[in-house]
This record gives structure tokens, C-alpha cells and sequence, in this order.
């Protein structure tokens, strides 16, 4: 996906932005700089039981402008409570849904981006806790909630230059400074909450994006809003255009097709992408000469959504998964795997690009010692 491309093309960009760090001009939102009428009047509009809005942790970076990291909490919908994440100007975005509970949870974050440089946590506790979960189900961690801030601790919801940090909500929203341009609140991405392609052409596509926006390529591109049946089996496509065609998506009961079906056209089934999304990926080619195959083995190294990875390689168009673990991204773009055979491994510069090296013997294609590069996701 786009998206998915877009974020990977980001984590090497995030290096080079993590070693400006000390250039760093200051948070320009929610911050100590901060106006006290614009403090007061976050804190009286500060509601838990309202949490819908933006929480935004933003700064200024030298000779690169704002940089804009955000929560965006929605109000109520067909398919819950729904989040987006936009990280580093909307180029590192993920979505699912979160609920709040009205129960005590302990903090330990970065108030500022002037703490986050001189490593000043700020310890406290909050009478709420939010948590957020990945349209999978995927459990992607919890934190304190007090209405003003998402004190985000958690390492599921987590983007570079923005690990560890007080969000403050936005009193303004999309009428603040933050708001109308690209990388801030106007330039969210569309986050995939279900993804359809036709197996006889892969150009025939339905995408329903988090945000109830829908992007229909099944004949030419129409666009429009998208609702879900109390089951959440089908989904009404209503084009923004009187003049395109809606149409209905129903899944099957095991999710892995959905039936396709245009105002007036012939239903047709779809092939329901099941695939976790991929954060951040490494690749190489091993040559024919060095594994037993007779040909060249591509090997990579998927991170996910969920913070999980996976190294897999593919050789005469099979996959064969090889190892798999855990990863986290630190403050500073350093990637760090913990997979079950290789072991742990971080990231390090290898010919200007973030590469991890990895090693293993007696696979299905003989010993492995590759350095997997920095790779643009699928």
C-alpha cells in the first residue's frame, strides 16, 4: 500500500532527522512556552468523558519547519471508537480503535520536547486509562488519560521523535495552527480497515478506510463514505458523487473473501487482504553462488503494526517464514529485533542506509550472513 510505503521511505529519513535533535527549536504546542490563557482554556474544555479531538506533541526543527505528532480521537461509529496516529507530519500513520475506563494508571513521560532532549521524565497518575487496539484485535498497549493529555508510554502507538511524550489535546483542532496544513490534522492518511482485490486483476480494488472514507478502484476511481451492518458483515458504499455507482461489500463468515456488489451490476468475489501491515522492512538478495538453491533467495526482515517481525525468504516465488520475534524503534531511529534463532540484533549505518545484519546456519537454503538493508515496504 501507499501508506505502508510512505512510512518505510520515513524510517531512513527519521535517522537523519533523530541526529538533528539538538538542533530542535522547541515544542510549539502544549509546551512550557505556551501562553497561560491557552493553558487555562485546555484545562476548563479538558473532559474524559469528551475525549473526541486532536492531542497533539509538536516542535520545531531547524530547516525542516514543524514537525507535527498527533492523536486523533474520534467520536463514535460504526465500528467503535476509532484513533489515527500521525507521526513526523502524517509520513509514519496507524489507526484502530481505543476505549477509556475510569481507571487510576501511572505515568512516566516526556512533558515537552525540551525534556525529551535533556531525558527529564515527568512521573504522575491519571483516574483514566485509554486503550488501543489495532482493527485485528491486536493489543497495542495502555496509558494514562486525564482528559488534557495522553501521557503515551505505550510502545504500540509509538512514532519516532514521539516516543514517550504528553499529547495535549488541541483546543482548537483543525482551527489551529496545526490544522489546515498537509502535515498536520488536514493531511491525515487514509488507514486501511478493510482491504478487498479481485484475484483474476489485482488493480481492482476496495479499500474502507478508518476514517469512513472509501476508495473504490473495481472499474474507474469513486470515492465516498462507508457504514457498517450491526453484524459488521456488510458494508454500504455511498459515493460522494450523485453521478457514481454505490455498491455493497459483504464478508463472508470466515473474512477471507467479501462479495462485491455495484447498484445494478453483477456481484463479484473478493479477496480480503488478511496480511498484518509492515511498519518498516530490511532486505537483500542472496546470489544463486552463495545459498544451494541454483538461484537468488530474496531474504527480509517485516516489522509490523503490532511490534512484531518476522525475517522470511523467497526463492522461485514460494515464502518461507525463517524467524520471527519482537522489535522496538528508539528515540534516536535505532531499530532493535529480538528474534527467536538469531537472537538480538540493532540496526546500524552500512553504506548510508539503516541495515541489520543477520546470520544463521543449516536452513532449507544453507548457512545465511547477510546485511539486510533499509527497503521500501510492499
Amino acid at each position: 500500500m501507499k501508506k505502508r510505503k510512505v512510512a518505510a521511505l520515513f524510517f531512513c529519513g527519521a535517522l537523519a532527522v533523530s541526529m538533528l535533535a539538538g538542533c530542535s527549536q522547541g515544542q510549539t504546542g502544549g509546551d512550557d512556552k505556551a501562553g497561560a490563557e491557552d493553558d487555562k482554556k485546555a484545562e476548563a474544555e479538558a473532559d474524559p468523558s469528551d475525549p473526541a479531538g486532536y492531542y497533539q506533541y509538536s516542535y520545531e526543527v531547524e530547516g525542516m519547519g514543524t514537525w507535527v505528532n498527533y492523536i486523533h480521537l474520534y467520536e463514535e461509529s460504526s465500528i467503535g471508537q476509532v484513533f489515527y496516529a500521525g507521526y513526523a507530519s502524517n509520513q509514519i500513520t496507524m489507526a484502530g480503535t481505543y476505549e477509556i475506563t475510569e481507571t487510576p494508571c501511572d505515568y512516566s513521560v516526556y512533558m515537552t520536547r525540551e525534556d525529551q532532549e535533556g531525558d527529564k521524565l515527568t512521573d504522575g497518575s491519571a483516574d483514566y486509562t485509554i486503550t488501543f487496539k489495532g482493527f485485528d484485535g491486536a493489543d497495542l498497549g495502555s496509558c494514562a488519560y486525564d482528559g488534557e493529555y495522553i501521557y503515551n508510554d505505550t510502545t504500540g502507538v509509538a512514532g519516532t521523535g514521539a516516543e514517550n511524550v504528553a499529547f495535549q489535546k488541541d483546543p482548537e483542532g483543525m482551527d489551529s495552527k496545526y490544522g489546515q496544513a498537509d502535515s498536520g490534522y488536514k493531511g491525515e492518511v487514509g488507514v486501511a480497515y478493510l482491504s478487498a482485490v479481485s484475484p483474476d486483476d489485482e488493480t481492482c480494488t476496495v479499500k474502507l478506510n478508518h476514517n469512513g472514507t472509501y476508495e473504490d478502484l473495481m472499474d474507474v476511481l469513486v470515492e465516498g463514505t462507508w457504514t457498517m451492518s450491526d453484524d459488521g458483515k456488510t458494508f454500504t458504499l455511498t459515493p460522494d458523487d450523485e453521478g457514481d455507482t454505490a455498491a455493497t461489500l459483504v464478508l463472508s463468515d470466515d473474512g477471507t473473501t467479501a462479495t462485491y456488489t455495484p447498484d445494478g451490476g453483477t456481484a463479484v468475489t473478493l479477496n480480503v487482504d488478511t496480511q498484518k501491515a509492515v511498519s518498516y522492512c530490511f532486505a537483500a538478495v542472496i546470489p544463486a553462488a552463495e545459498n544451494n538453491t541454483g538461484a537468488d533467495v530474496d531474504i527480509k526482515l517485516n516489522c509490523y503494526g503490532d511490534s512484531t517481525c518476522e525475517v522470511i525468504i523467497s526463492a522461485y516465488g514460494v515464502d518461507m517464514p525463517l524467524d520471527q520475534g519482537t522489535y522496538e524503534v528508539s528515540a534516536e531511529g535505532t531499530a532493535t529485533v529480538h528474534l527467536d534463532t538469531a537472537g538480538n540484533l540493532t540496526s546500524e549505518v552500512i553504506d548510508n542506509l539503516p541495515s541489520i545484519v543477520v546470520s544463521y546456519t543449516g536452513t532449507p537454503i544453507g548457512d545465511i550472513n547477510a546485511t539486510l538493508a533499509f527497503s521500501q515496504t510492499e
